[in-house]
């Protein structure tokens, strides 16, 4: 009986042993799998600041070589001790099916079996954990929309004025006179919007539009989605048309008109504080030609409907409504601006941008936008995917 019990003694020992280092490999094998998620991740953020295509971005040494510090500095805050190292899963490639970046990360850790090795089993315990992210372009905005429309060909090399990334957009001046641009009037409006969660026309009532300018509206926006069907100009119109009949409150698509003048109230003041801010917005676009096959933005006042074709996000850098009002920023983000409004005496209507990338986060709706292309506004998003 005593050698019976010495037997299931050792062999319970022997067994609390395995159990207590699987525990501990199980430990570590989660803890792996958290530091390539955290690598795979800031890998992805780190190549959103780089625009361009999805292979101009995979192949970009210089960006891919900055992913993958930023994936290793802070895979490294999830490693316990120095047995913990990167693995040779690191990658970034493009997937031109998914219009996606693809970015993979892994590491390896070593855990020290602190029991199994009495009883001949290994002492240390190998793991290895990999990960996947990806980088493509946002089909939204949970908040922070401004409420001013841009019209898509204001983009178009023949209308617009442009230097490096600053861009000189053109809006409706005097009487409504639409811009060479874009060829369209939109009696009572000069391409002010409401936010998605009002349509009173009011802007949300007394200092509504300046409060909504200052922070941004709190509603999410979306494209039109069903776009990427759209192969040719024609096409696309009938999709956003379709899409925004009227444009329903709450709608995430189909943005209405805020009817007031663009210099109304205290909106010059409302713009002066968002570009001293030195924040990135996020703009609503609608289509024109050459993109479309004809205006989409229709009506008039707080009737009119901004379908979203694209949305471009941007810092302002500058503003000059007729002769009265004008702005440039000097903030550091828009330094170098060549666009000043400074000695314009003219009574142009228009806004200064510098284009940027931005990474946001929105429901896991597919994109349908490939990076770099014409719909393609500068907004990113990144996601574990495996």
């Amino acid at each position: 009986m005593a050698v019976l019990v010495a037997i299931l003694a050792v062999f319970l020992i022997g067994l609390s042993a395995f159990t207590i280092d699987l525990g501990a490999a199980y430990v570590s094998k989660r803890n792996l799998q958290k530091a390539a998620d955290a690598g795979a991740l800031a890998g992805a953020q780190a190549l959103t600041k780089f625009p361009g295509t999805c292979n101009s971005v995979a192949s970009n040494s210089t960006a891919v070589a900055a992913a993958h510090q930023a994936a290793i500095d802070i895979a490294k805050k999830n490693y316990p001790d120095p047995s913990w190292v990167e693995d040779t899963t690191w990658g970034v490639k493009c997937d031109p099916r998914l219009k996606v970046l693809l970015v993979t990360f892994g590491n390896s850790g070593t855990t020290k079996a602190q029991f199994t090795g009495v009883f001949n089993g290994r002492r240390e315990l190998t793991t290895n954990r990999g990960s996947e992210a990806t980088v493509d372009v946002a089909p939204g905005v949970k908040e922070g929309m401004r409420p001013l429309a841009l019209c898509s060909a204001s983009f178009d090399p023949a209308y617009m004025d442009r230097s490096g990334d600053f861009v000189r957009i053109h809006f409706p001046g005097a009487g409504r006179v639409p811009p060479a641009a874009c060829n369209v009037n939109l009696s009572g409006n000069w391409w002010l919007t409401d936010c998605p969660g009002e349509r009173t026309g009011a802007a949300g009532g007394p200092g509504g539009l300046e409060d909504q300018i200052r922070n941004g509206c709190q509603d999410p926006v979306s494209v039109i989605p069903g776009q990427d069907d759209a192969t040719t100009p024609g096409a696309l119109t009938v999709v956003l048309d379709d899409a925004c009949p009227t444009a329903p409150q709450y709608s995430e698509t189909c943005m209405s008109g805020n009817p007031g003048n663009i210099t109304q109230g205290h909106t010059p003041e409302a713009w002066e504080d968002f570009i001293d801010s030195g924040q990135e917005g996020v703009f609503p676009v609608f289509c024109a030609p050459t993109s479309c096959s004809a205006v989409t933005a229709t009506g008039n006042g707080t009737n009119t409907i901004f379908p979203v074709y694209k949305l471009v996000s941007a810092y302002m850098c500058g503003f000059h409504f007729d002769a009265a009002n004008r702005y440039d920023s000097s903030h550091a983000n828009c330094s170098g601006n060549p666009f000043p409004t400074i000695g314009d005496n003219t009574s142009n209507n228009y806004f200064v941008f510098k284009i940027v990338n931005f990474r946001t986060s929105i429901s896991n709706r597919e994109s349908e936008c490939a990076l770099g292309a014409e719909c393609d506004g500068g907004l990113r998003r990144t996601r574990l995917t495996g």
